[in-house]
């Protein structure tokens, strides 16, 4: 199995022992209140996850360390998230920024011992990818795997808004609703990601009503129903694990 970042591949070129803790730490705020005994807990939010990689450069290569150098400092060096695949979770990924730690100094002598720190400021592995189709006027029920709540994706092809209200939406177990407002009364095209917050409609950036809740799902049985207008649409999310 390999470790890869963005899709390269370093244990060809190196022996990798991974170390990291079992999850990631937490950063509780308190404060003190007048006349209580204790603090009181504000916040709790987790710290970024890190991960590192102990590397071996493995020996064959020891003759074409230049070349190595570049081909990793060309993908190890970059300072935005890329998609991490780890050896012991093939099944997951993460987005982490990885830098190195310390210098090989030539002459070569082995071992060549050089260490990788990936940084996941978002502390959750990503797993299968799942959609369900949700017909006009219907509601369906689906099951969110993982065990961090999935961000949904929604697509519409040719949403219709509703005569009197004027927009077009989604309702989730009965509560929550995701509504977008369309000018005019012929069928549009509809993109929304909870993820970015981002709305297009027939192309153009749009909104969500006030009111309506960019929908994250936790693990377990959901119902979903198509509330306003008309429209078929297709509900995608990505199983997230802690």
């Amino acid at each position: 199995m390999s470790l890869s970042l963005d899709g390269f591949d370093l244990t060809r070129y190196a022996l990798v022992r991974i170390e990291r803790q079992p999850g990631p730490s937490m950063r509780v705020t308190t404060e003190q209140v007048p006349g209580r005994s204790g603090d009181l807990v504000t916040s709790c939010e987790m710290e970024a996850l890190t991960i590192v990689a102990h590397c071996t450069l493995r020996r064959r290569y020891l003759h074409e360390w230049e070349r190595i150098r570049t081909e990793l400092a060309s993908v190890f060096t970059v300072t935005d998230e890329r998609v991490l695949h780890l050896p012991d979770e093939p099944e997951y990924y993460r987005y982490a920024i990885a830098s190195f730690t310390n210098t090989v100094i030539a002459p070569l002598v082995p071992p060549v011992n050089f260490d990788i720190v990936f940084t996941c400021h978002d502390p959750v592995a990503y797993g299968n990818d799942c959609s369900v189709e949700v017909p006009s006027a219907s509601e369906v029920l689906i099951y969110v795997g993982g065990t961090a709540p999935a961000i949904v994706r929604v697509s519409a092809d040719a949403a219709v808004r509703d005569s009197s209200s004027h927009v077009w939406g989604l309702r989730f177990d009965g509560g929550p609703y995701l509504h977008v407002p369309i000018e005019s009364a012929q069928s549009r095209a509809i993109e929304i990601d909870c993820a970015s917050r981002k709305v297009t409609v027939a192309g153009a950036l749009s909104m969500v009503t006030l009111g309506s809740e960019w929908v994250e799902l936790s693990p377990g049985t959901h119902a979903i129903r198509n509330d306003e207008g008309t429209g078929a649409s297709t509900i995608t999310w990505t199983e997230r694990y802690l």
